[in-house]
Parts: C-alpha cells; structure tokens; sequence
C-alpha cells in the first residue's frame, strides 16, 4: 500500500461569527487561532462496550448515535494548519478523519500516556496495512519505548519506518511550533507495562491540563489544586463516578479518583477554578456519559464541567 500524506482541505468554524467578518478580518484570526479539540471522551473501552448487557450500552447498541469515541485531545494550530494527537485511541481512524474534514489538518505527530489499551492502540493503524505512513514523529517515555520496540505489532511500526520515536523526559518541555508547547509529567497508575503520564499544554494565551488516567489524587506527591489553579482548562480522569458503580469488583484494584471524591476535594475552589475542570474518561458504567442523565445535572449543578465531542477550547 502506498504511504500517503495526511491533509484534506475543509473549513474552520470556531463559534465565532465568522461571515460576518470582512476577509481579512478572516484571515487575521484564522492565523492566529490555536485550539484543543475534544475528539473522544470515553474510557479505553468505549462506549458502547463489547458484551455488555446492561441499559447502559444496550440503549446505544439500539441507537448507535449515542455512541463516545475513546478519549482523544487534538491539539490544533490554524496558522500551520498541523495538528498534535494526545492518545492513539482505538477510534482514531474516525478521529483523524474528523480533523481532516473540519479542520484541513495534517497530522503532526502524536503522543501516547501510558501502555493501556485505550491510549495506544490506535497506533496499528499507521503500519502498512492501513495509513503506511512514513516517519510520523511519535512521542512516548522511555518505558513506554521499550514496550514498543520489543513487543510485536508495534516493533514493526518502528522497522518499517511509519513512526520514528521521540524520547520524552519527566517534566520537560517541547515546543510545537512557533506559539505553542507541551509539557509532561508522570502520575502514579497501574504501570505494569510503561509509565504514565498526564500534559500540560501552553498555548499563546491559555493553558491546559489533561490527565486522562491517574491513581488517586492524594497518592500524587503534585498538588491538583494548585496545578488546577495554574491553568485554564483541567481535563481530568472521571473514569468512575463513585464505589457502587461496579457491584461485586474490588474497586481497591482500579483506584481511579471516584467523580464524587474530585467533587468533594474541590468543593471549596471558587466558581472560577471549578468551571475550569472538565471530567473525562468516562466508564460506560459512569451516568455522566449520558449527558441528559440526573449524574449529569449533579455535576454541572455544582459549577463542574463534563467533557464532551467536538468540543473547542481556544489556547
């Protein structure tokens, strides 16, 4: 299969009244404009989930519209019409083609968290039996690196030349482009196979916090509080809306911060802070994956956001 290069032409549209606007106008701030794109909101998964019998997939399996794309964060730059993948999630044929059609976007490059089937996964996709692409830069820790390079099929992206490896080091920070950077830090989770790492992204007049899986809060030696307050967006692990989600399983051993204890360690913050935080990662068992859900109501009842599809977040 030929390689190809991954660019399509479509149109921006970013809320802003845009026809309205003269062309140049247009022009000036289709230059300047820098923004996250949510391309999937659920938990590695996804939603629905395969055998799952319970009311909560069986209503999207009878209306696949319901569906949620596994969690994804795009993050895009108008001015080198690039964008930079945050997870290779399962559904990222879908995803990128998203970014195709309503952003003209070529991929960048992507970054991956951590060796759970979610985040990765989506990685096959680039070998020679599908997109074949060449040396699409592909960042990851150096745990994460070696779980590549010494487990098939991913070995062969690396042989074949689809992706070329970029080390990342903890806490260090990568610019991309001229107006906008990344930095990564590691969270405690189940790293049976890699690190895990959650990003800071510094945009030309925001920034953002995406931690899509983390252990609990206070088995982090970082402050969340504190780095929520440093941001303007937080983008945080809700995998699980409380204890009694999963009747019967030893939550002990997925140890997630339930939405209800996030809610309670930031109780406290102002309405500012809390309409900064957006959950995410969603379990299929989570409420707060059905957006007309009483859970819903709850959470944004209390000043709390919940992530959802194509939403946009200028940088």
């Amino acid at each position: 299969m030929k390689r190809f290069s991954i660019s399509l032409a479509a149109l921006i549209f970013t809320g802003i009244n845009f026809m309205a606007l003269s062309s140049n106008a247009q022009g000036q701030i289709r230059e300047k404009q820098t923004e996250i794109v949510v391309l999937g909101i659920a938990q590695d998964a996804g939603y629905p989930q395969l055998n799952c019998k319970k009311e909560c997939c069986q209503r999207v399996f009878k209306n696949p519209a319901l569906a949620e794309k596994v969690v994804s964060l795009a993050i895009y730059n108008q001015k080198t019409q690039q964008y930079f993948l945050l997870e290779a999630s399962p559904d990222i044929s879908a995803q990128h083609q998203y970014m195709q059609e309503k952003y003209a976007a070529t991929l960048a490059g992507v970054f991956v968290s951590h060796a759970h089937i979610g985040h990765y996964t989506g990685l096959m996709y680039f070998g020679k039996e599908a997109a074949n692409t060449n040396l699409l830069p592909l960042y990851v820790m150096p745990r994460m690196q070696d779980f590549l390079l010494q487990n098939a099929p991913w070995e062969a992206l690396i042989k074949n030349k689809n992706v070329e490896l970029h080390a990342l080091t903890n806490h260090a920070k990568l610019p991309l482009g001229d107006s906008v950077s990344i930095q990564v830090f590691k969270v405690p989770h189940r790293d049976e196979y890699s690190e895990t790492i959650g990003y800071r992204i510094i945009g030309p007049n925001k920034t953002a916090l995406f931690i899509p899986d983390i252990d609990k809060w206070e088995r982090w030696e970082i402050d969340i509080i504190s780095l929520i307050k440093e941001v303007d967006y937080a983008f945080l692990d809700a995998t699980f809306f409380d204890g009694k989600e999963l009747p019967g399983r030893d939550m002990s051993s997925i140890p997630h911060p339930f939405v209800a204890e996030s809610m309670a360690l930031f109780a406290h913050l102002p309405q500012g802070e809390k309409s900064k935080i957006f959950f995410i990662h969603l379990n299929h068992t989570n409420p707060l994956i059905n957006p007309q859900s009483q859970a819903s109501g709850q959470v944004e009842g209390a000043g709390f956001s919940i992530a959802r599809e194509k939403m946009i977040f200028p940088l």
